[in-house]
């Protein structure tokens, strides 16, 4: 079928469409990290969370200049989906893919990399960034030049900054990809070492001027990179790197359980189960075509690309398959694009599993819509909500416990056991109210930051750092929150630091449970709090500058 020159602008607007289609219909709790990143470097200029500060970093900053982070997310979201679709469209018109599969590889790519996540762009762009190398090259079917080396190097110094967890496997992939595809169209002799310093000049010189650049846009005290190294050391020896488990090698691609999932009949898992057969199904084929030569080694070097780097990159990541599709079904489609058959029966095939997977994407979109996990939250706004709520404290004159809401307008108290204490709005919570510990969901849905959290510092969050979960750790926090909270003389306080039920289901976490409850007894202790209200499993204190203003 004959190449069309609308194909690019049909495939980017389709992939335009399913990443909204898909943030408003899925939820993702993780959301509501990004959100508040993105908007505490409008309030700050700097990163919320040391662990990812390009991506606060590149958030904040579009936020910066259209005034809201909800449609800097957006943005962000559809510019990965159609960026990452059309680089597959151009990939596969180069090794000289049929049309009718080229298309149905961009579609399955438009419809799964990016839209089941919702508003979480973290690990996609960590992906692409660190994939972009490998990619151009793919698309430039082997040849290398000056720009792809400088670009390679930019990747590496940006990818850095993002989920390091997707980033270094993703680039480590590139690196030995590109490697093997210089060795290959060099005919398979290694470059010489002209060629090679000259290559290796050229990536230098794109990772020093991007890290140049962020060092000097990321402020972060003592600099962004060592943070970085200082903050992934920490990350090693902490619970963080239970998700980095060999024994999930053994259910790669998707991370599927086979015997659970048969045994708890989860259709919801079963159903993917044809994805993992012709994943390997398809990395054989690909492997055993790649003694071909010429066009057909490189087509199958991509599938290889494709399938490996989604495989890979998911062992580390701790959510739901799903989540780990990336550019899976793409790679299947460029592998089988070639089996001994018929044009016309390969076109049968490769159609039906398209129609397979908009079944599957589908029937996944019907289950998750609306299924957001946390109350009072929502984080499938493509724009900021307006007016900007209230938060109110509602009384029971039955019992002792107050409990906070959200409200657009003017409360009616309809029932007679229940009182109207007081309201916020969004600049008296920004002015008056500390937030410590997974409180963002209120900040984000009263569209401000607290001013008591610190550039570079993030949450507190055993997980992420070992030394939270130390006596010495905890003390240190407790002391440096105490001083923030004081020196702003901050009359409320929002917290969440006891565990949640659902995190005490993790393994591991169950021995922080009492720690958390003597830091919180203690902070509490040292401002003079009493409580005042609940939102959820999130506590309202009155600290004692309340009464001295």
């Amino acid at each position: 079928m004959p190449q069309s020159r609308w194909d690019p602008w049909l495939l980017g607007f389709f992939a335009a469409i399913s990443e909204l289609i898909g943030r408003l219909i899925f939820p993702n709790w993780d959301v509501s990290f990004v959100l508040y990143g993105a908007r505490f470097w409008m309030d700050r200029d700097g990163p919320w969370l040391s662990v990812w500060p390009g991506l606060d970093f590149l958030l904040g900053e579009i936020a910066k200049k259209i005034g809201q982070p909800e449609a800097a997310i957006t943005i962000v979201g559809m510019a990965l989906n159609i960026t990452m679709t059309l680089i597959v469209w151009k990939i596969c018109k180069q090794i000289q893919m049929d049309r009718t599969l080229i298309i149905a590889a961009a579609l399955v790519t438009a419809l799964w990399f990016k839209p089941p996540l919702g508003g979480w762009v973290g690990d996609h762009l960590s992906f692409l960034v660190s994939l972009l190398p490998a990619l151009i090259l793919a698309m430039q079917l082997g040849k290398w030049n000056a720009w792809l080396g400088i670009i390679s190097g930019a990747c590496l110094s940006y990818g850095l900054t993002l989920k390091l967890n997707n980033s270094v496997p993703g680039l480590t992939i590139s690196a030995i990809w590109i490697y093997l595809t210089l060795w290959q169209t060099n005919g398979r002799k290694l470059p010489s070492f002209k060629a090679t310093a000259r290559g290796v000049a050229w990536v230098l010189t794109g990772a020093g001027a991007m890290a140049i650049f962020l060092s000097i846009i990321i402020r972060v005290p003592g600099g962004v990179y060592p943070n970085i190294i200082d903050t992934y050391a920490n990350v090693l020896k902490s619970q963080a790197t239970s998700q980095a488990n060999w024994l999930k090698l053994f259910q790669v691609p998707l991370q599927i359980n086979l015997s659970e999932a048969i045994s708890n009949q989860q259709a919801g898992v079963l159903v993917f189960i044809p994805i993992v057969i012709l994943y390997w199904v398809s990395l054989f084929w690909s492997s055993w075509k790649l003694r071909d030569g010429g066009i057909t080694t490189m087509r199958h070097a991509t599938a290889i690309l494709f399938l490996i780097s989604t495989s890979i990159v998911g062992l580390s990541l701790g959510r739901g398959l799903t989540h780990r599709m990336f550019i899976l079904p793409a790679g299947i489609i460029i592998s089988l694009s070639d089996i001994p058959l018929a044009l016309r029966r390969r076109k049968m095939i490769i159609i039906g599993f398209l129609g397979y997977l908009i079944a599957n994407w589908l029937s996944f979109a019907y289950v998750q819509r609306n299924l957001e996990k946390q109350p009072g939250y929502n984080s499938r706004l493509l724009t900021q909500q307006q007016p900007l709520p209230k938060l109110c404290l509602i009384s029971n004159n039955k019992t002792s416990i107050s409990k906070l809401l959200f409200t657009n307008g003017n409360i009616k108290v309809l029932e007679q056991d229940r009182t109207l204490e007081n309201c916020w709005n969004s600049e008296e919570i920004k002015r008056d109210f500390a937030g410590l510990v997974d409180v963002q969901i209120i900040a984000n849905t009263m569209g401000i930051s607290f001013r008591n959290q610190e550039i570079g510092k993030g949450d507190f969050r055993e997980k992420w750092d070992w030394r939270q979960a130390t006596p010495q750790g905890r003390s240190k926090w407790l002391k440096r929150q105490l001083d923030l909270i004081n020196k702003l003389k901050l009359p409320y306080l929002l917290e969440r630091l006891p565990l949640t039920k659902a995190e005490l289901e993790i393994p591991g976490y169950a021995a922080w449970k009492a720690p958390r409850l003597k830091q919180r007894q203690e902070l509490i202790r040292a401002l003079g709090a009493e409580e005042i209200g609940k939102f959820e499993d999130i506590t309202l204190w009155r600290t004692h500058w309340y009464k001295e203003k």
